[in-house]
């Protein structure tokens, strides 16, 4: 049978999922295969705790890109782990495009101090959950524009660079994401 009248899918499995780990796990498939490219590659599941598949989701664009894959997606995906990959792509293209992704009311409008999560980290750090929202928005490469009326707050806004976040902590609070807005959307945003 010729190659173009066959489709072949595959997925990558929840233990490979990373950029490099993706990247080897297609190799190793196509080695497997026998071919050169395959019609369709998917996540298999989100496996939401370690956001790997935002990473694996970044190698299978490149994979697609360099024209590996002729189409990607995902399976046993909800609303949310969708979500969280549009924001992130917005931040790559932004980036790939040398446009700064500025974080509009990076504190949700004082929503964040009631969630553990945060309240953990900033324990650990010894700061402000506010501050540990902001240091997240710097490890994203985020411009980071508050405003404030208070001399301490206004002060302890200027050191959140000094907060040194980890993976670990970077990938947590990501993951925290449940496309939500502070603000209208620009896809239903309207004058009338």
């Amino acid at each position: 049978v010729p190659r173009e009248e066959i489709f072949v899918t595959t997925k990558v499995w929840n233990s490979d999922q990373g950029y490099d780990s993706t990247i080897r796990a297609f190799e190793t498939s196509m080695d497997k295969l026998g071919l050169d490219y395959l019609d369709l590659y998917l996540i298999h599941w989100p496996v939401a705790r370690s956001d790997g598949y935002v990473e694996t989701w970044e190698a299978m664009q490149s994979l697609h890109a360099a024209g590996r894959i002729r189409s990607i997606g995902v399976s046993n995906f909800q609303r949310a782990h969708l979500e969280h990959l549009v924001q992130t792509e917005v931040r790559q293209a932004d980036s790939d495009h040398g446009i700064a992704t500025e974080a509009w009311s990076p504190l949700a409008q004082g929503t964040l101090s009631d969630d553990p999560l945060l309240e953990e980290i900033a324990s650990k750090h010894g700061r402000s959950v506010a501050d540990i929202a902001l240091a997240w928005n710097l490890a994203l490469d985020n411009v980071v524009l508050t405003r404030s009326s208070n001399p301490e707050r206004i002060r302890s806004n200027f050191t959140v660079t000094e907060i040194e976040l980890d993976d670990d902590e970077i990938t947590r609070i990501s993951n925290l994401d449940r496309g939500g807005r502070v603000g209208p959307h620009p896809e239903t945003y309207s004058l009338t």
